[in-house]
């Protein structure tokens, strides 16, 4: 892929071009890109950026419309670098403006002290990210999450074997929504404190379902009003009104489980039971009841649907490169010597290659094209003056799959994350290329979640089944926001007999 050449380091550094040279489109050509016709109409926001690079370089305007400022897009790493080290003690990131709004002005009674990670900026953002820190950071609170994870986890490992052809031992085209609801069920079960069943037990559960179906929706609606031009701020449009019912009915019955949660505590207490918020949730309630509230949904709105998706890559890669997955299992019979060997803190430690295989996934198929940011001074990107304030697209993740950054970029290869058996040492990665959870104050406080959540699932699934896919998978995702599935999964999983 060839790229526009950009002015090297000396050059930038003697010659500092202003704004208003940096390579855009007109705002109206740009318009008209997304309308019905247009060369980004219905496009995926990875194949709109993509197309930008190629015609104006690695660096480049993404013109503000109806409303919105300007967005500055840089896809290099000294750029990446720069505004990652001049962003902050409070970095700020933007680009969920419909859902600031809802917190802001539909339900302030919740939200006005407390916006959550997701929406709010600034000393407000770093006084919530210090409250929660303790709770989420800390590996050592993920414990008790081993045998209910196990348990959800034995339970989804039934519901392939309930769904999956007889003969072929295909699951269904729908599984796709099998996926999201294991990771639901997953992450509620730290965000409540409580199983909801959503997997077999109680697939109807109408909270569950109303959580569910919010959580999927808020990315593919928000990419409509916040990053395709939209006249939601001046006029109340359909897309606008079906986010904001959702989010209404998500907040109604999040508040409805925490307060369950609080007075089934207080119970146990005044019973005389005896108390250990150990779980996350309880850590959370002894904090603030309504700070549980907004990360429960926070966790749920930025956890499903990455996470589901992702966990269809983990099993494309493998099902992909079967000697991989041989490789894998043959870890996993070492460390599980039978299929419901329980995991735990202690036998996790001992699978290098579990993570091998979950941390070349992450970087074959990057979930979305990076993360936004702004910066707190005037920066100098690719040669150009950047004024302070300006919100700029990070787009590391683009980087995932240069051969500049990552040689044979395009195999799937676990083993360039190992140390090498001569000489000991891991390869060496180019700073500020693999940042598949951001980076400093503001990197994803659900790193630990999402890694415990991918480790269990897939250690149970690779040790169960030999997975297959028979079909097409040549372009298995769109972007959004986030990465979206663009083929039916259909998985073939076949028994493995120890």
């Amino acid at each position: 892929m060839q790229f526009l050449l950009q002015p090297s380091d000396d050059v930038a550094a003697v010659q500092v071009r202003p704004f208003k040279e940096v390579p855009r489109p007109g705002k109206l050509k740009f318009m008209r890109g997304f309308m019905p016709g247009g060369e980004f109409h219905d496009t995926s926001f990875m194949e709109f950026t993509d197309a930008m690079r190629k015609r104006y370089g690695n660096i480049f305007i993404i013109p503000g419309t109806l409303g919105r400022k300007d967005w500055v897009a840089t896809f290099n790493t000294k750029d990446i670098e720069t505004v990652f080290r001049n962003e902050g003690i409070w970095p700020h990131r933007e680009g969920l403006d419909s859902l600031v709004y809802f917190r802001e002005h539909i339900r302030p009674e919740v939200f006005a002290e407390r916006k959550g990670l997701i929406a709010s900026q600034h000393e407000e953002w770093g006084k919530f990210r210090s409250a929660v820190n303790p709770v989420f950071m800390q590996p050592k609170g993920l414990k008790v999450y081993y045998q209910p994870l196990s348990n959800i986890n034995n339970e989804f490992i039934e519901r392939i074997k309930e769904i999956r052809d007889p003969q072929t031992l295909e699951v269904p085209a729908n599984f796709e929504e099998e996926m999201s609801r294991l990771v639901f069920e997953s992450i509620a079960l730290i965000a409540f404190n409580r199983e909801l069943g959503i997997i077999r037990k109680q697939r109807d559960n109408n909270d569950a379902l109303i959580l569910f179906k919010t959580a999927r929706q808020t990315f593919q609606l928000s990419f409509k009003l916040d990053i395709q031009p939209s006249i939601w701020k001046f006029v109340s449009t359909p897309t606008y009104r079906k986010l904001m019912r959702a989010l209404n009915e998500s907040l109604d019955v999040a508040q409805r489980l925490i307060e369950e949660s609080r007075l089934d505590m207080e119970r146990r207490r005044q019973a005389g039971e005896q108390i250990s918020q150990a779980s996350m949730m309880d850590r959370m309630m002894s904090i603030d009841p309504k700070a549980a509230v907004v990360m429960s949904l926070d966790m749920l709105m930025a956890g499903v649907d990455g996470s589901s998706t992702f966990l269809s890559a983990l099993l494309l890669c493998m099902s992909q490169n079967p000697e991989k997955q041989q490789k894998l299992r043959e870890e996993l019979l070492r460390v599980m010597p039978t299929k419901d060997t329980v995991l735990d803190e202690e036998n996790m430690k001992d699978m290098p290659y579990l993570r091998a295989v979950i941390k070349e996934a992450l970087r074959y198929y990057p979930n979305g094209v990076g993360t936004f940011r702004q910066c707190m001074t005037d920066v100098t990107l690719s040669g150009y003056n950047i004024p302070k304030g300006t919100q700029i697209l990070l787009g590391a993740n683009a980087l995932l799959k240069d051969e500049a950054y990552f040689p044979r970029a395009n195999d799937y290869l676990p083993e360039r994350w190992l140390r090498d058996p001569q000489t000991n040492k891991k390869i060496q990665v180019t700073p500020f290329t693999y940042l598949p959870f951001g980076f400093g104050p503001r990197q994803c406080i659900g790193k630990r979640i999402v890694d415990l959540q991918m480790e269990t699932t897939l250690a149970k699934i690779i040790r169960n089944f030999y997975v297959e896919f028979n079909y097409d998978a040549s372009k298995p995702y769109k972007s959004l926001f986030l990465m979206e599935p663009a083929i039916a999964f259909r998985f073939k999983f076949t028994d493995v007999e120890k």
